[in-house]
């Protein structure tokens, strides 16, 4: 069974299967229209988050629906009497008056709900970041009794390993993998938070292997970062608007006359209005602290932007207004975007490429649409498993890895992901014994789309598909 809560109030409850199938309650409904769909993009679905925010409690109706200010079919009913929670199908509960009368199938998205898109370039783009070979490891002194007379060797932790890939100019790379696996440490090392232990990153057609601190101005302004976690970069102290005109100050965007009428240009594109100028970060919102980190590093106008795992601590309905707006400057600025994140129907939402990092390497990349469908990669294809699917018609892959994840401080010889791979002893002769003791070869699917594994790619291509709806 599934309860959905508002605002401190269970508004609908009932079966998982009619749930998800059937909702009844428009809150229920809108949360629906919120979530990407694993095979779903961005040229083919839309996102719509639910107008509005959650009330604070001090402001919550007694006498009414405690939804009908965001709700699409309120009336007035709906503001002078309170629902009732009732059973508007058997073993199915809604806090609705209207619920046996909406169709959701009929939804219309209000004016100005989401941004209208311009249309996206075609054509081939130059590389704009182009990362080879690079490491970036941290040095660990040993816990031996040797370490203690100086005599024991040092050892690393081998964050990010051996990394090569590049993100063509106006499109999104998005980076994928577990917890641990190196992902916000390869955004830092190209952003210069990090210093790479040995590679290359090429930026602009510039060498940037070098920390932020010794780079030239210009290229910090063309490449910006956002934080997964807005409460950890911005001062509490310092107002939005104080915040967001620093970097417009620093790299001299525009006139000083004209920084506050640029900060609040900023504010309403992440549809924030001018009142947010004067307010200090605690009386924000998760959502909106969210939003001002955005406005802040697209104020220098970058050409390159580093997200980190935007909207991991965001509710769906947020998430699909900061995944909308995202969308809307790239297409409008033209931005590159490398964009991190655990749930892979986001990714696959909202990036061209996909690259999928497990113990500090790359193990598949390529096209998003191409990463979603066999042949994949072992740990790609466990991945894709473990994606929730808000259909209950869908049918779908449970690929339960074993063990944990290896040290990245003594990873696996041979490949990485031997120790759990599911797919090696049935795939490969004599149990897969090769994985353990030769590093896999880069197998081509397509001149984009490459695969790094012994499983030759004929046998990968056998794999039934992830998820099926019927």
């Amino acid at each position: 069974y599934v309860g959905v809560m508002y605002a401190g109030e269970m508004v609908e409850t009932g079966s998982v299967e009619a749930i998800f199938a059937d909702p009844q309650h428009p809150y229920t409904q809108g949360l629906m229209r919120c979530v990407p769909r694993l095979g779903t993009t961005k040229e083919s679905s839309r996102l719509y988050p639910i107008r509005g925010r959650v009330p604070a409690p001090k402001d919550r109706p007694k006498s009414a629906c405690i939804f009908a200010p965001r709700c699409d079919y309120a009336t007035d009913h709906c503001r002078t009497e309170r629902p009732l929670l009732r059973e508007v199908k058997q073993g199915h509960m809604a806090r609705c008056f209207y619920s046996e009368e909406i169709d959701p199938e009929a939804w219309k998205p209000p004016e100005g709900l989401v941004p209208e898109l311009p249309p996206p370039v075609e054509g081939e783009e130059e590389a704009l970041l182009t990362v080879s070979e690079l490491r970036t490891y941290y040095e660990q002194e040993s816990r031996s009794l040797l370490s203690l007379v100086g005599m024991g060797q040092k050892q690393h932790v081998k964050a990010v390993d051996e990394v090569d890939f590049s993100i063509p100019a106006r499109k999104t790379l998005g980076v994928v993998g577990e917890s641990g696996c190196g992902k916000s440490t390869l955004a830092k090392t190209i952003v210069g938070l990090e210093s790479p232990t040995n590679g290359r990153v090429e930026f602009l057609g510039f060498d940037i292997t070098n920390p932020v601190s010794e780079r030239d101005l210009k290229l910090i302004q063309e490449l910006q970062m956002v934080f997964q976690n807005p409460d950890s970069t911005m001062n509490p102290s310092y107002t939005v608007g104080h915040q967001i005109s620093r970097p417009l100050q620093r790299f001299q965007t525009v006139a000083g006359r004209e920084i506050r009428e640029e900060v609040i240009r900023l504010l309403n594109a992440v549809r924030l209005d001018g009142s947010y100028y004067d307010r200090l970060p605690r009386q924000l919102s998760g959502g909106e602290k969210q939003r001002v980190g955005i406005a802040r590093a697209f104020a220098s106008r970058p050409e390159l932007v580093l997200c980190d795992e935007p909207v991991s601590a965001l509710d769906v309905s947020v998430q699909a207004a900061v995944l909308n707006l995202l969308m809307e400057i790239q297409r409008e600025h033209g931005t590159t975007m490398m964009f991190i994140a655990h749930d892979l129907s986001v990714v696959r939402f909202f990036s061209d490429y996909v690259a999928v990092m497990y113990l500090g390497h790359i193990v598949e990349i390529g096209p998003a649409e191409a990463i979603y469908a066999p042949p994949y990669m072992p740990y790609t294809e466990a991945l894709l498993s473990a994606v929730p699917i808000p259909d209950p018609k869908a049918e779908q892959k449970h690929i339960r890895l074993e063990g944990t994840v290896p040290s990245a401080l003594n990873p696996p010889t041979g490949c990485v992901f031997h120790t759990r791979c599911p797919r090696r002893a049935e795939m490969l002769p004599d149990g897969g014994r090769i994985c353990e003791v030769e590093t896999p070869p880069w197998q081509y699917n397509t001149p984009e789309h490459r695969i790094f594994c012994h499983i030759p790619l004929e046998e990968l291509r056998k794999l039934d598909p992830v998820v099926t709806t019927r």
